[in-house]
């Protein structure tokens, strides 16, 4: 199927299982696949034929600022449903990693990868 994607955006945010990670912040990168088909596109050059992945940009940043979750899998969730309000017809895959988590060995990051199907 043909994809739209967006990868590597980054914002800084107080997500986290215990309250001393919610009260600091740190770097989070999400990644954003959204699978429909592309061919009205290809046709006819226009942006309301594909997904805007300027908006999808706005709206995991918007999720990811505005809101604090304990767990990466609810905001993972949170950001598909939110960009599905808009493309329901997209599956989207959402690969999202925290940077720099305090864990022992200090990882580069942390994260999970979870796919939503499309709604309609």
């Amino acid at each position: 199927m043909d994809t739209v994607f967006v990868r590597g955006l980054e914002f800084e945010a107080s997500h986290g299982y215990t309250a001393a990670e919610r009260r600091a912040t740190r770097r989070f990168r999400v990644s954003l696949e959204l699978r429909t088909p592309l061919d009205a596109a290809a046709g006819s050059d226009r942006l309301s034929d594909t997904i805007d992945y300027r908006r999808v940009c706005e709206i995991a940043v918007r999720i990811g600022t505005e809101s604090t979750f304990r767990l990466l899998e609810k905001l993972a969730a949170r950001i598909a449903e939110s960009v599905q309000e808009v493309y329901p017809q997209a599956e989207i895959a959402v690969e999202l990693e925290k940077l720099a988590p305090p864990c022992p060995g200090c990882p580069e990051s942390c994260g999970v990868m979870m796919s939503f199907p499309a709604r309609s």
